[in-house]
Protein backbone atom coordinates (compact mmCIF):
# COMPACT_ATOMS: atom_id res chain seq x y z
CA UNK A 1 0.00 0.00 0.00
CA UNK A 2 1.37 3.42 -0.97
CA UNK A 3 1.56 6.10 1.70
CA UNK A 4 -0.21 9.30 0.62
CA UNK A 5 2.24 12.11 -0.15
CA UNK A 6 0.63 14.40 2.41
CA UNK A 7 1.43 11.93 5.20
CA UNK A 8 5.05 11.68 4.06
CA UNK A 9 5.34 15.48 4.05
CA UNK A 10 3.66 15.77 7.47
CA UNK A 11 5.98 13.13 8.94
CA UNK A 12 9.08 14.80 7.49
CA UNK A 13 7.95 18.16 8.80
CA UNK A 14 7.35 16.68 12.26
CA UNK A 15 10.86 15.19 12.30
CA UNK A 16 12.40 18.50 11.21
CA UNK A 17 10.48 20.47 13.84
CA UNK A 18 11.37 17.97 16.57
CA UNK A 19 15.05 18.03 15.57
CA UNK A 20 14.99 21.83 15.53
CA UNK A 21 13.39 21.98 18.96
CA UNK A 22 15.90 19.54 20.41
CA UNK A 23 18.80 21.51 18.98
CA UNK A 24 17.30 24.77 20.23
CA UNK A 25 17.27 26.33 16.75
CA UNK A 26 13.50 26.78 16.73
CA UNK A 27 12.99 27.52 20.39
CA UNK A 28 15.78 30.08 20.59
CA UNK A 29 17.74 31.36 17.62
CA UNK A 30 21.32 31.47 18.77
CA UNK A 31 23.48 34.31 17.59
CA UNK A 32 25.89 31.85 15.97
CA UNK A 33 27.34 34.50 13.69
CA UNK A 34 28.12 36.79 16.60
CA UNK A 35 31.58 38.24 16.63
CA UNK A 36 30.78 40.69 19.42
CA UNK A 37 28.49 40.77 22.40
CA UNK A 38 26.60 43.57 24.09
CA UNK A 39 29.44 43.54 26.64
CA UNK A 40 31.76 45.03 23.98
CA UNK A 41 30.36 48.58 24.01
CA UNK A 42 28.24 48.44 20.86
CA UNK A 43 26.44 51.80 21.27
CA UNK A 44 27.47 55.32 22.25
CA UNK A 45 26.24 57.37 25.20
CA UNK A 46 25.03 60.07 22.77
CA UNK A 47 22.95 57.49 20.91
CA UNK A 48 21.42 56.20 24.16
CA UNK A 49 20.54 59.79 25.10
CA UNK A 50 18.68 60.20 21.80
CA UNK A 51 17.12 56.78 22.37
CA UNK A 52 15.81 57.81 25.78
CA UNK A 53 13.92 60.75 24.28
CA UNK A 54 12.53 58.55 21.49
CA UNK A 55 11.61 55.83 23.99
CA UNK A 56 9.65 58.30 26.12
CA UNK A 57 7.79 59.52 23.02
CA UNK A 58 7.05 56.11 21.47
CA UNK A 59 7.31 53.39 24.11
CA UNK A 60 6.77 54.65 27.64
CA UNK A 61 2.98 54.77 27.46
CA UNK A 62 2.98 50.94 27.46
CA UNK A 63 6.38 49.90 28.88
CA UNK A 64 6.43 52.78 31.41
CA UNK A 65 9.05 55.49 31.68
CA UNK A 66 11.27 53.33 33.90
CA UNK A 67 11.07 50.39 31.43
CA UNK A 68 9.42 48.28 34.15
CA UNK A 69 6.54 47.23 31.89
CA UNK A 70 2.84 47.02 32.73
CA UNK A 71 -0.17 44.91 31.84
CA UNK A 72 0.61 43.34 28.46
CA UNK A 73 3.85 45.27 27.89
CA UNK A 74 6.85 43.37 29.29
CA UNK A 75 9.67 44.95 31.25
CA UNK A 76 12.62 46.04 29.13
CA UNK A 77 15.13 45.95 31.95
CA UNK A 78 16.37 43.58 34.60
CA UNK A 79 17.32 39.93 34.80
CA UNK A 80 14.08 38.64 33.29
CA UNK A 81 14.54 40.83 30.21
CA UNK A 82 18.22 39.94 29.82
CA UNK A 83 17.63 36.21 30.27
CA UNK A 84 14.72 36.28 27.80
CA UNK A 85 16.96 37.77 25.12
CA UNK A 86 20.19 35.89 26.00
CA UNK A 87 21.35 33.91 23.00
CA UNK A 88 19.61 36.17 20.50
CA UNK A 89 21.36 38.75 18.37
CA UNK A 90 20.84 42.49 18.40
CA UNK A 91 19.16 42.01 15.01
CA UNK A 92 16.45 39.99 16.76
CA UNK A 93 15.83 42.77 19.30
CA UNK A 94 16.02 45.42 16.58
CA UNK A 95 13.45 43.51 14.49
CA UNK A 96 11.12 43.22 17.48
CA UNK A 97 11.25 46.98 17.98
CA UNK A 98 11.16 47.91 14.28
CA UNK A 99 8.40 45.54 13.19
CA UNK A 100 6.05 45.35 16.17
CA UNK A 101 6.38 48.65 18.01
CA UNK A 102 4.70 50.79 18.98
CA UNK A 103 1.78 48.47 19.58
CA UNK A 104 -0.74 51.01 18.28
CA UNK A 105 1.27 51.66 15.08
CA UNK A 106 3.62 48.71 14.46
CA UNK A 107 6.39 49.12 11.95
CA UNK A 108 6.26 52.91 11.90
CA UNK A 109 9.56 53.62 13.64
CA UNK A 110 12.40 54.62 11.34
CA UNK A 111 15.38 52.22 11.40
CA UNK A 112 17.63 54.74 13.14
CA UNK A 113 14.94 55.39 15.77
CA UNK A 114 14.73 51.64 16.48
CA UNK A 115 18.53 51.45 16.80
CA UNK A 116 18.59 54.45 19.15
CA UNK A 117 15.86 52.93 21.34
CA UNK A 118 17.78 49.64 21.43
CA UNK A 119 20.87 51.59 22.56
CA UNK A 120 18.87 53.17 25.37
CA UNK A 121 17.59 49.73 26.45
CA UNK A 122 21.19 48.46 26.56
CA UNK A 123 22.24 51.47 28.64
CA UNK A 124 19.40 51.01 31.14
CA UNK A 125 20.45 47.36 31.47
CA UNK A 126 23.96 48.58 32.34
CA UNK A 127 25.72 47.21 29.28
CA UNK A 128 28.84 49.28 28.60
CA UNK A 129 28.83 52.00 25.99
CA UNK A 130 31.55 52.47 23.40
CA UNK A 131 32.65 54.99 20.81
CA UNK A 132 30.59 53.78 17.86
CA UNK A 133 26.83 53.91 17.46
CA UNK A 134 24.64 50.87 17.02
CA UNK A 135 23.78 51.01 13.33
CA UNK A 136 20.51 49.77 11.79
CA UNK A 137 22.43 47.35 9.56
CA UNK A 138 21.26 43.71 9.60
CA UNK A 139 24.71 42.28 8.90
CA UNK A 140 26.27 44.23 11.77
CA UNK A 141 23.41 43.63 14.20
CA UNK A 142 23.42 39.86 13.54
CA UNK A 143 27.07 39.83 14.58
CA UNK A 144 26.27 41.15 18.10
CA UNK A 145 25.10 38.55 20.61
CA UNK A 146 22.94 39.50 23.55
CA UNK A 147 24.55 37.88 26.55
CA UNK A 148 24.10 38.27 30.30
CA UNK A 149 26.79 39.98 32.29
CA UNK A 150 29.11 37.55 34.08
CA UNK A 151 28.31 37.01 37.75
CA UNK A 152 30.53 39.09 40.07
Amino acid sequence: MKTPAILVIAAATGVAVTAGMLSGSIVRPVAAQAGKTVLDGVYSDEQATRGKKLYVESCSSCHQEGLQGADLAPALKGDDFILKWAGYSMQDLFDKIAMTMPADAPGTLAPQVSADIAAFILQVNKFPSGHDELKPDARLLKAIAITPKPAP
